[in-house]
């Protein structure tokens, strides 16, 4: 049987998950979710009361009215060896602060993108940390003590600027895993959106 995951998320900086190049991955942060989550398995990522965007703004949210940031399917669950191999176009990337083309999942504030692919494989278990917009070297034991990435092919990020409002039949915990029997989540969200990045109504 295939399980939720559910935990709350104090950043949305479109790095840890990261929803672009149409997967979305989960590379960094949340070890133990990444350690026990199986192929077929979902993850959502609910709004804690305090909350950060790529540009470190505060968003703040009511606690006991979580709202949905992101629902994803785990479609792959693969190394660190095989993601840095598999996913090149997830390495973060410069930005040019010269010819004013700035990519939508950029921070004004750093001089990455959001890629979360950050670990080069050096052999014999030995790793190297790119220089990134999020993840300092400080971060590296918790990140790789996940040992696996989460890749997503079917995923609806709303964000932390449009997340939706869900009825539960539990509060949102720290973290929590769930039979998917135990709550209507996926076919509120899959009948009703399009996999992807959603952007806001008008």
């Amino acid at each position: 049987m295939n399980n939720l995951y559910c935990y709350k998320m104090t950043w949305d900086s479109e790095f840890a998950p990261n929803p672009h190049h149409g997967v979305l991955t989960l590379a960094n942060c949340k070890p133990v979710i990444r350690k026990c989550a199986k192929v077929g398995d979902w993850i959502s990522g609910w709004t804690a009361t305090v909350m950060h965007d790529k540009n470190g703004k505060i968003h703040r949210f009511v606690n006991g009215e979580e709202k949905l940031v992101y629902l994803a399917r785990i479609t792959k669950k693969i190394t660190y060896d095989e993601y840095w191999m598999e996913y090149p176009q997830k390495r973060p990337q410069p930005i040019s602060q010269q010819d004013g083309n700035m990519p939508v999942h950029c921070s004004v504030n750093t001089k990455y993108d959001s890629g979360d692919n950050i670990y080069e494989p050096k052999g014999n278990g030995v790793y190297i940390q790119h220089e990134n917009s999020s993840h300092k070297p400080g971060d590296m034991q918790h990140d790789l003590s996940g040992i696996y990435v989460l890749v997503c092919d079917e995923f609806y990020y709303f964000g932390i600027n449009n997340p939706l409002e869900v009825d539960m039949p539990f509060r949102i915990p720290r973290w929590k895993k769930v039979g998917l029997d135990e709550t209507q989540l996926i076919k509120l969200v899959t009948s009703k959106y399009k996999p992807g990045i959603i952007k806001p109504e008008k």
